[in-house]
């Protein structure tokens, strides 16, 4: 992305683009102070446009889009955040009938479909698309997270195999981001890299086990900087 020919960009994407953490002294989600998006489109003076909302797939998004579009929403740049919704599970149903076959909320080639859709509408609307792979995720953290509230941990655990299968299983999705960018040509912003690079990732991602923390988002947005600034 050659950013001095961006000067604004709108941005369709979850809870991560967002900025949301949780809180675990008060046991809810709420914005960081300075999200990944904010801080880069803010140091490079970037008019920002962010449509990201919690628990958003690539279903909704790709809807979401279409409506934006269709009411003239424009820009340089259309950043494509999604994955992490689309690869989760119902635990609940999990919970309650591990035997049964369960599939994720977009299973993966329903997802790649719909990212490949977004980066055409992108196009056709004169926008450059931009697509960000997910940040890792601490397993075992959100295995005690989504687990909570009555659901069977023992069942669940029974039909995963090991808490690792949740990190394995979110890690494809971001492969296959990786991937779309590739084989269409986008820009990717690697933020997954910046987590990894570092020797303890832990302290960057919330008790949840998925969403970065204040800190992470600063991590990811500084990563961002790095590479495109």
């Amino acid at each position: 992305m050659k950013t001095e020919k961006i000067r604004s960009a709108v941005i369709w994407g979850d809870s991560l683009a967002r900025g949301v953490v949780f809180d675990e002294s008060r046991g809810r989600y709420s914005l960081a102070p300075t999200p990944a998006a904010r801080l880069v489109a803010d140091t490079l003076g970037i008019a920002l446009t962010n449509r990201s909302r919690m628990g958003m797939t690539t279903t909704q998004g790709l809807q979401m889009m279409e409506k934006d579009l269709e009411k003239g929403l424009r820009a340089d740049a259309a950043v494509l955040e999604f994955g992490g919704n689309d690869c989760d599970f119902d635990w609940k149903a999990i919970s309650e009938a591990p035997e049964e076959e369960h599939l994720p909320h977009t299973p993966a080639d329903r997802y790649e479909r719909n990212m490949r859709q977004m980066i055409d509408r992108a196009r056709q609307a004169g926008m450059e698309p931009v697509l960000v792979n997910l940040p890792p995720i601490h397993a075992d953290r959100y295995f005690r997270f989504l687990s909570k509230g009555g659901l069977s941990q023992g069942n669940i655990l029974r039909w995963l195999g090991e808490t690792f299968q949740i990190y394995r299983y979110q890690e494809r999705y971001s492969m296959l981001v990786s991937r779309i960018a590739q084989e269409c040509g986008c820009r990717l912003l690697d933020i997954r890299s910046a987590f990894l690079n570092l020797w303890n990732a832990a302290p960057f991602l919330c008790n949840d086990g998925i969403h970065p923390t204040a800190a992470g988002q600063e991590l990811m947005g500084r990563a961002i900087l790095a590479d495109i600034g």
